[in-house]
């Protein structure tokens, strides 16, 4: 008989439900419990899959928050570096203006020079050139060059001696070995605009003072602005131009280009430098074109481009004719370059007012740096009109015709030593009416080395040997000269 439903149920309830009834209805709980079972095993292990996933995210975030304390220090550290560099930044900024301004270099010597130390004697009795008596005073009659026994970069002789054109003697060694502060140079720099850029170059030259003559009141030292100049970059893609107003470097020949001391391969200029080394005043324009292939500089200027320490050299000028110059120049890929440029000038006489009194200039020169060797090469001529008094030659205004050349050769025998030789040659007559008259013929012989020790420091040593020519006697003017630069 089949038991009631209810009746079954709580019979299973209370326990006492018979063996075989469980066992009828036992083939639908066993399907029921497995899956049961099975979903509980799910359960455990998705519990477990969270429970290890949780673990991960609570290292994880205990990694973040140390990390945020690590991000915080180095926020820190990172901000003090910010004002530290800021800071640094700064003082970087006020100080590379005085490190690209100032500049320059020492140069300390030591110099002897036979006989006397001039490099001219008086033709007293008209024994060499007596076509000038009864017209200029024989002991006024010069021969020889008063620069041919330069001692310094700054081509200044070893004496004057009985000089009437050189009257000023900075160094005044009567032929004696001496030490010498030849200059200290500073230059300066400065670039309010990329553009726009100043230059300066002074020479501090100390030299001696007599304080025993009565009345003189010359300290010796003196201060020499050798360059003082603005130039501006004209903005042009097609090729460079530059434009200069000031104090400038000459455009006539190569020399000028290593007039300081440390550019020199030299201790001592050339004998032909005095007309193209000097620093005009006025205006210049300077293109180079096809990347440097051809290179134009043209100026205006108040007088020569003489030296100073020539006396033919005027800054202000005394007439309204300026002096125009030119040169203009092509470079070749020979070596390390090859340039040859054409050069010259004309302009009113510089020391003197008259409009039709010229100086005319025009020359060549040549340089190449080819594997180890340094080879520049210049010829010039020039002719300075003067101005006569009545009958007597150039009485209101001296009057010069020169002519001349030179070839240097330098070899790198290693980086830092450089042996040297250079041929230089002067053929020239300097007169000024019945007060002198200058008849210089002379050959100038120089070997001497240069040595590089390190980028500051520079030692050089040479002997000039000075031969006279045509008519003139050979008379004791060589000199020997050293140079020790020390640049900052």
């Amino acid at each position: 008989m089949r038991k009631p439903l209810g009746f079954v149920l709580f019979l299973s309830i209370v326990g006492i439900v018979p063996r075989a009834t469980r066992a009828a209805d036992g083939d639908g709980s066993a399907t029921t419990n497995a899956r049961e079972a099975a979903a509980a095993e799910r359960v455990e292990a998705r519990l477990r899959a969270l429970e290890e996933e949780n673990r991960r995210m609570r290292e994880r975030v205990a990694e973040l928050e140390r990390a945020a304390k690590q991000n915080a220090a180095t926020a820190e550290k990172v901000a003090k570096l910010e004002d530290d560099t800021s800071y640094f930044d700064q003082q970087i900024t006020r100080l590379l203006p005085i490190v690209s301004k100032l500049g320059g270099y020492l140069d300390f010597g030591f110099f002897r020079a036979t006989g006397n130390g001039s490099g001219i004697r008086s033709d007293r009795g008209y024994r060499y050139f007596p076509e000038y008596e009864g017209d200029i005073p024989a002991s006024w009659v010069f021969y020889g060059d008063p620069l041919s026994t330069m001692v310094n970069a700054r081509g200044e002789p070893a004496d004057t001696g009985e000089s009437r054109a050189l009257t000023f003697d900075a160094i005044d060694s009567g032929g004696k070995s001496s030490f010498a502060v030849n200059a200290l140079n500073m230059q300066l720099f400065a670039a309010p605009r990329e553009d726009l850029t100043l230059t300066a170059s002074i020479d501090f030259a100390p030299r001696s003072r007599d304080v025993s003559v009565p009345g003189d009141r010359a300290l010796g030292d003196f201060i020499d602005v050798k360059l003082a100049y603005a130039e501006y970059l004209v903005p042009i893609e097609r090729f460079e131009l530059s434009l200069y107003a000031g104090k400038f470097d000459s455009v006539l020949g190569w020399e000028y280009r290593s007039r300081e001391a440390p550019d020199r391969l030299t201790v001592t200029p050339s004998l032909l430098c005095r007309y193209t080394c000097g620093s005009p005043l006025g205006v210049k324009a300077r293109g180079k074109f096809w990347d440097g292939a051809m290179i134009l500089n043209v100026a205006v200027t108040n007088g020569s481009h003489g030296s100073e320490s020539f006396p033919f050299h005027g800054e202000i000028d005394r007439n309204d004719w300026k002096t125009v110059a030119g040169r203009i120049a092509s470079r070749a890929p020979l070596g390390a370059g090859l340039e040859v440029g054409l050069s010259g000038s004309i302009g009113a006489q510089d020391l003197q007012s008259a409009e039709d009194a010229l100086h005319t200039h025009v020359g060549v020169d040549l340089h190449l740096d080819w594997h180890d060797f340094d080879v520049t090469a210049e010829v010039m001529q020039g002719v300075i009109d003067g101005k006569n008094a009545g009958a007597t030659k150039c009485g209101l205004a001296p009057c010069l015709r020169y002519r001349g050349g030179y070839v240097q050769v330098g070899y790198r025998l290693l980086n830092w030593l450089t042996p040297y030789a250079r041929v230089d040659a002067r053929d020239a007559v300097h007169r000024s009416g019945v007060s002198f008259v200058y008849l210089s013929q002379v050959l100038r012989a120089t070997a001497g080395v240069r040595m590089e020790l390190g980028t500051h420091l520079i030692l050089k040593a040479e002997y000039n040997l000075n031969r006279e020519l045509s008519r003139a006697p050979q008379f004791p003017n060589d000199v020997f000269t050293s140079s020790m630069l020390l640049k900052y």
